[in-house]
């Protein structure tokens, strides 16, 4: 369980200027304004809280804050907001986290992420939810554990040039000046609120209703669709991926390479299948899942599983997952080798026609799968390990990058952006998945040479579409790929969980505004591509369709959209369970200050 105090606020950089002091004329409080306040733009570090206590950053009271700017360096002999240059803010941390005259922190963007290396989280991330007992493993060589550091000041990231300018040119005038004038001066205003008092952990401030719950909404989808009326039960191959990240600075969160890179391909996996034809003859049901909440305690994961065992949906259940294969971090794979990692106590028999078939693709996709390394103390950091601790010998394997070791070294971090990632390897990685999950769907019957194998292409022009709408500034979520399916609410995607705020009463496109522009694109193109082919025209929809096997897809503030034999489903992480055709997910597994 986690909590996060609220951290959205202004950032004001209050300049005392020479012309003060020289009678300058001033014709309106708008006009002073201006001449005295220059906001910066940037993102803030928030106070998270568990069930232990408090991580993350806060004003040391309940109010704003200001003291004069300085630079890292200078002598911070009394009181000062302090411009730290990112490769050294842990450094800075380590020396004067506890000193009393750091009223708050500027973290210049910089070649690298704060902290040691370059990745904010631990060096074993959420070590806690293994299902083995050696948590001491270092499956990220780069982290600093910044992200679970608690500071008693203010702490805000300048992200653009012209800010970073701006500090340093007013923090050397300060230098200049001495004490002899009035100082440039740094407030930081209301930017982030203190937790209430007695509420250190998310159990006392939720009992105080002093906190909402971290949520964010999952999405499943079943291919082919099932008859919501008289489905049919088949095994199951859950293929499945998780789209958030987190970083020390909230608001910052592209994971480009980790965990974005396997959403793109399981993405791009689904489209490739939707062009195979008689996927209903399969012995076989896949099921797409696209989990949110992991990097805050495998929320989507532990709470699919548990609305799983309580028979929340109508065409499988826990005993219906045969195999699963999910794809995680592939965005960095070396001359196109990945590494496959499975639990010790996996179902022999099953999991090896897992192997077995992500071999016999890799020979058609000029890629290479390797087996990682035995001596690891079992599969890394993943949704994976949430079925792993309720079942040991589930039939499942995640396909990485990396052998032994992250290779990312950007893992949660801000600089894990477009450049983290390369096209060719996600292509490949996206082949691989599609013919691996055909040749499961099928058993592994097919032939080698048969038409449908051969038959699947990832389309290249869609993945690189993809990652320049998930991390790009321009056109970003303008992207024509995501216009053709929702209206997004942001210019630029961020993967961080988020706070839940209510339930989508009719579809995930009924409430833009509290469901996150990446869940609603996953949602609209896995509900376009893994719908049933119809040669009418289709029913035109805003919201919802008559047919209850049908869901509306497309719909923009542009053009009405589609309804589409689908069985897509937004899965609620937080919140009140409520019923309708969409599967939701109830559970309060993390807050945030309200």
């Amino acid at each position: 369980m986690a909590a996060i105090a609220r951290a959205w606020g202004l950032l004001l950089l209050l300049l005392l200027l020479p012309w003060l002091a020289h009678g300058s004329s001033i014709k309106s409080v708008p006009e002073l304004e201006s001449r005295m306040y220059a906001s910066l733009a940037g993102f803030p570090c928030v106070r998270w809280l568990n069930l232990t206590g408090e991580l993350g950053c806060a004003n040391p009271g309940h109010g704003a804050v200001s003291a004069p700017i300085l630079r890292m360096g200078d002598a911070l002999d009394s009181p000062a907001t302090v411009l730290v240059p990112a490769e050294s803010f842990e450094e800075f941390v380590d020396r004067f986290g506890d000193d009393k005259n750091v009223v708050g922190v500027l973290v210049e963007n910089g070649s690298q992420a704060p902290g040691f290396g370059a990745s904010d989280d631990a060096r074993f991330p959420q070590a806690e939810f293994a299902p083995y007992e050696n948590q001491s493993w270092v499956w990220n060589p780069f982290g600093s554990g910044m992200m679970h550091r608690r500071l008693n000041f203010p702490v805000f990231f300048l992200s653009s040039p012209e800010n970073i300018e701006l500090a340093r040119r007013l923090a050397s005038q300060n230098v200049e000046k001495g004490s002899k004038r009035p100082a440039n001066v740094v407030e930081f205003n209301d930017v982030m609120q203190t937790t209430k008092t007695g509420t250190p952990t998310t159990e006392s401030c939720l009992g105080e209703l002093s906190c909402l719950p971290l949520g964010g909404y999952s999405v499943m989808s079943t291919f082919p669709p099932v008859n919501v009326s008289h489905p049919t039960v088949k095994p199951v191959v859950l293929a499945m991926a998780s789209v958030d990240s987190a970083t020390f600075f909230r608001d910052v969160a592209p994971g480009a390479d980790s965990p974005m890179s396997g959403v793109i391909a399981l993405l791009a996996a689904v489209d490739a299948l939707s062009h195979v034809p008689d996927f209903d003859s399969f012995l076989k049901r896949l099921v797409f899942l696209v989990f949110t909440g992991e990097a805050r305690g495998y929320l989507g994961s532990r709470q699919f599983l548990a609305q799983l065992k309580k028979g929340a949906f109508a065409d499988y259940g826990l005993t219906s997952i045969h195999q699963i294969l999910e794809v995680g971090s592939v965005g960095q794979a070396s001359e196109a080798t990945f590494f496959v990692h499975k639990q010790a106590t996996a179902a022999a028999v099953d999991t090896q026609q897992i192997i077995d078939a992500l071999y016999l693709s890799a020979s058609s996709t000029d890629s290479t799968v390797k087996l990682a390394n035995e001596d690891n103390p079992g599969i890394p950091p993943s949704s994976l390990m949430t079925f792993v601790h309720n079942d040991p010998t589930v039939a499942g394997v995640v396909i990485e990058e990396f052998d032994t070791a992250f290779t990312n070294k950007y893992y949660n971090s801000v600089d894990d952006n477009s450049s983290n990632v390369n096209l060719p390897s996600l292509v490949v990685a996206a082949s691989l998945v599609a013919r691996s999950l055909v040749l499961l769907a099928s058993d592994n019957n097919l032939r080698f040479d048969s038409p449908i194998f051969e038959s699947i292409q990832v389309n290249m022009s869609l993945v690189e579409e993809m990652v320049n709408c998930f991390f790009g500034t321009s056109p970003g979520m303008r992207c024509s790929l995501v216009e053709s399916l929702m209206t997004a609410s942001h210019d630029v995607a961020n993967h961080y969980v988020g706070v839940f705020q209510a339930d989508p009463s009719v579809s995930p496109n009924s409430m833009p505004e509290v469901i996150d522009d990446t869940t609603r694109f996953v949602w609209n193109f896995l509900a376009d591509r893994t719908a049933l082919p119809r040669e009418d025209l289709h029913e035109k929809c805003t919201l919802v369709c008559k047919n209850p096997d049908e869901v509306c897809v497309g719909a923009t503030q542009s053009q009405l959209g589609q309804c589409r034999v689908s069985s897509t489903s937004s899965c609620i992480l937080a919140g009140k369970m409520i019923s309708f055709h969409f599967s939701q997910l109830s559970n309060r597994s993390g807050c945030h200050t309200g």
